[in-house]
């Protein structure tokens, strides 16, 4: 994030500097979440069906946190954890093309969910940060939004490891290699309260998780995005 710039003793320089880097940060907003839409909308589909091998998904999830590093990553605390974090999180998807995938699932969930988390922060915090409120930034609010049900997969992921049948499917107990492709489409389910039933919590842990997704689903939308937005319509006036 930009450092706060002293107004008195700017040169018009620094200041033509400054509104141009906001520019290309607010922008930045709106690249993260066409991405995180991919990511979510079009390679899930695609790896079922076999139109696209679970490696290049993994090679375009670690592409996804690069693009991430380059446009959020500052010298912040949080900046600094998102890039050490995601560096492991990259490490071990591209470990996983060559190992079995059980030998660094464990570490790849965690660190994929922290990476994740640290991910939504520092993009609530450009959304949020001092300047006008724009069609960008909205969407910045929503990438938050979808990096937090992305988070949610992995934790329901780390769950289905080490938790035999902690999830049903079609009302029958799955265990992890059946259940770890859906629990992407799961956590969307969740997050926002759609509940179709084809996949429901049994474990308790599993049963918590989707309560507090479900009640994050609920109150982010207004608390945040509806006020995002009515900021942004009494700018406009």
């Amino acid at each position: 994030m930009p450092p706060p710039l002293n107004p008195l003793a700017a040169t018009p320089a620094a200041v033509w500097r400054r509104i141009t880097q906001q520019q290309v940060t607010d922008r930045s907003l709106t690249v993260l979440t066409l991405l995180l839409l991919a990511e979510i909308v079009l390679m899930p589909p695609l790896v079922e069906i076999g139109w696209v091998g679970r490696h290049v998904a993994d090679i375009v999830f670690v592409a996804g946190l690069s693009v991430g590093v380059w446009i959020l990553a500052d010298e912040t605390l949080p900046g600094r954890l998102f890039i050490g974090t995601a560096a492991v999180t990259a490490g071990l998807r591209l470990a996983n093309v060559w190992l079995p995938d059980a030998d660094v699932r464990q570490a790849d969930a965690s660190f994929a969910a922290i990476n994740l988390g640290v991910l939504g922060w520092l993009t609530l915090a450009y959304t949020l940060a001092p300047g006008r409120i724009n069609v960008h930034r909205v969407l910045g609010a929503v990438a938050a939004f979808l990096l937090i049900g992305l988070m949610f997969a992995q934790l329901h992921r780390l769950v289905a490891m080490n938790t035999e049948h902690a999830y049903l499917l079609l009302g029958q107990p799955a265990d992890y290699s059946t259940i770890v492709t859906k629990l992407g489409y799961y956590s969307f389910v969740t997050l926002t309260s759609l509940g179709y039933g084809d996949i429901t919590p049994l474990h308790p842990v599993a049963r918590a998780l989707a309560m507090l997704e479900a009640l994050i689903g609920v109150l982010y939308p207004v608390a945040l995005l509806g006020w995002l937005v009515s900021v942004m319509t009494l700018q406009k006036k």
